[in-house]
Order: structure tokens, then sequence, then C-alpha cells
């Protein structure tokens, strides 16, 4: 699994005029945030544990704000710096010695919000060197890739506006091809990438209806300050017992958590579409004191790391260990927290930027009917013994 991302930072950012000098392209503010918050954001949805950024022009500003930082105690941010520019490939070429044997790289002046482990999971059907993401846009300025049997052919310049292939700025590159390359200014672009395609060493991963913007030009950057902090996702929400694995009662070890027939295809199905993905679970056995909070933790931690093996990601999992008559566990707070109360789903929408006109609830009790019919999802019930995909698809 990749597990490291690398971000391009080192840009001069001249094509923004007076806008960059004083701030670096990636540093420059969005709303409340920089633009290149917004990239590690999608990074930690990712489950990405290490971030890199190689940096140049006025590289003391990234040092300042993320240089050996960590987000959620968890993913460590740290910054290299080349003394002179050495362009997109030089610069990768500079951070070999910090670099893991397979890594995600992105620009840090592009925002793509496609769901990285499809990017994984195309990767892992060849044994390629790089592979890139790209999708089909109406444009003149990202050129056209040509393309055959998912492999990148050429690169090709667009004279007028066509709807082409564009190379969408987010890939995983193997170091190794690196090594190759004793060069220490190139650019990936141009020296790198093409070279690759002329050998059909070059794989690409194809997406659809994901949100892609460059902030290379004043026209751009503008769409970004209007459109990124305002952008929201559809979310799903699945309970746990009966719907994820089987509801043998009150589990909570591995030896009696039994994934259910087709919900990995079904999780996969709304990462690929862009969705939020959540579980909400009510867990009175913490309360009743037949299980502890720790061990559930334990549970939840061992279940998605089977996920993501099979390049699949839940975004956050919310409890209630609520019950009546638990000495720790019996508060209004707690309370509001079981389903169908709403208190979990409160907890979700202040976390994450959630569409809550496009909601959607998979449960298999009654409980998640209400819980669905209070937050306005559309609510599917579905039957723990036939495949979940299946059912869930008749209602997509």
């Amino acid at each position: 699994m990749v597990s490291q991302a690398v971000i391009l930072c080192g840009g001069l950012g001249t094509r923004l005029g007076a806008i960059t000098k004083k701030t670096p392209k990636p540093l420059i503010k969005i709303g409340n945030k920089s633009f290149l918050d917004y990239l590690i954001d999608r990074l930690v949805q990712n489950k990405i544990n290490k971030i890199l950024l190689l940096c140049s022009y006025k590289s003391e500003y990234f040092f300042k704000k993320y240089h050996n930082k960590r987000i959620n105690n968890k993913i460590k941010i740290s910054c290299i710096n080349e003394k002179k520019p050495l362009g997109t490939g030089g610069a990768l070429i500079n951070a070999t010695n910090k670099l893991d044997d397979y890594f995600y790289l992105l620009n840090g002046d592009t925002y793509f919000d496609g769901d990285l482990l499809q990017l994984q999971e195309d990767f892992d059907k060849k044994n390629f060197d790089i592979i890139l993401s790209t999708k089909k846009l109406f444009n003149d300025r990202y050129g056209d890739l040509k393309i055959k049997n998912n492999k990148v052919l050429s690169f090709q310049k667009n004279k007028k506006k066509v709807i082409s292939n564009i190379n969408l700025g987010t890939y995983i590159i193997k170091k190794k091809i690196l090594i190759k390359y004793k060069k220490k200014k190139l650019s990936l672009e141009n020296d790198i990438l093409p070279k690759l395609a002329s050998k059909q060493r070059l794989q690409c991963s194809f997406f659809k209806k994901n949100f892609f913007l460059d902030i290379g030009v004043k026209k751009d950057l503008k769409k970004a300050k209007l459109l990124l902090p305002k952008k929201k996702y559809p979310a799903v929400f699945f309970d746990r017992d009966g719907v994820i694995n089987k509801d043998l009662g009150y589990v909570s070890n591995i030896n009696n958590f039994h994934f259910t027939k087709g919900i990995f295809e079904t999780i996969k199905y709304f990462n690929r579409n862009n969705y939020h993905v959540f579980i909400v679970t009510n867990q009175s056995g913490i309360g009743r004191g037949y299980y502890t909070e720790q061990k559930m933790f334990r549970l939840h931690d061992w279940m998605q790391n089977e996920f993501k093996k099979n390049n699949i990601r839940i975004d956050e999992i919310f409890h209630s260990p609520y019950y009546k008559f638990s000495k720790n566990y019996s508060s209004k707070f707690y309370f509001n927290l079981r389903k169908p109360n709403i208190g979990m789903f409160k907890q979700a929408i202040k976390r994450w930027n959630i569409d809550k006109k496009k909601l959607l609830m998979i449960g298999d009790k009654d409980v998640d009917f209400v819980f669905g019919k209070r937050i306005k999802a559309k609510t599917i019930i579905v039957k723990e013994n036939l495949d979940i995909y299946k059912q869930v698809k008749k209602f997509l």
C-alpha cells in the first residue's frame, strides 16, 4: 500500500503576477486557509501517513508552517528545500533519500478530488513505473494524452478548445525510476513522462465526475476562491452489525466478526463515486460492560485495515456506548448519540464537508430507518443473508 504523498511546491507562479511576489502559489489563501491545506485535507481523508513538501521559491514559508508538524498525532509533514530550482523531475531526484519505494505525487497548484485508492487499484494491476490520473475536459490549455488500453502513447498540444484527455497532475511513482536519471535538473512532464510513453510504459487511470482545478492563472485562481470553500460531497451512512458484518450479538472481537457478502463492493462503489463514507453504530455492549471501548477500537482498526488492503476507505466510524443503567455511559450526551437520535450525524456534519441534500442511510433495523428519516436521507434497509451490493444497487 502507498502511504506517502509528495507535493511539488517549488514553482514561481509567474503567471499570477504580483500575487505570488510575496506568497508562494500553494500558500495563497482560499477562503480561511491556504490552497495547500485543501490538498492536505484530501490526503488526510485518503489515510496517507506521511506528507513530503518539495520547496524552492520562498521555502522558508513552508518550513515555518508545516515542517515536522503532525496532523491528528499520526500524519507527519516534512519539507525539503532546493537551493536552486531543479524542475519537477529534479526536485524528486533531490529528495530520493526521503522517498518511499512507492509514493503519490501531487502538483501543489492543482486540486483534484478523485479517490486515490482507485489510482492504487489500477496501479496494482500492472507492473508499470508510473501511473497518472486523467479525465476528459473541454480545454485549450492542458494538451491531449493519446491513450490506448490504459497506456499513454504520447502528449500533444491543443491548438484550440477541444475535449481531450488531460493529465490531472496526480500520480503514483516507483522511486527506482528516478535513480536512472543522473541529470540533476529536469522536468517530469517534459523529460520523464514522454520517454516512458514512447516505450508504452506509462499507465493511466480514468476518472469521470471528479472535480479538477488549476490555480496557475488568475482566472482559475478566482474560480478556486469561489468554489473550493463551498465544495461539499454526498455522504453515505452504514449501520455496522447486520450491514458491514453479520450480527451475531455484541460482536467485539475478530473471531466473531464476519463481513457480509457484497459489502466490499458496496463501499468501493461509494468511494469511487466521491461519497464520504461513515459507519454509525450503537454499541450498548460497552455500557453493559460486555466489552470496553478500547476493545471496540482495536476491532475497528483491524476492520479498517482489511478494507484498506482491498483499496477501500471508511472516512470515520461513529459510535454510541449508551446504556440507560450504565454508570459511565447513561448521560444525555451518549443518549443523543444513540440511533435513532441523530447525534452521530451532527458529529459528522461538524467534521466533514457534507452535502446535506445528498445523503444515504444503509441499515437493517427500524432504528436505522428512523435515523435516516430524521436526517432526511434516502434510506435502504437490507438483509444480511443476501448480497448487500445487489440489494443497494437496485436503489442507485
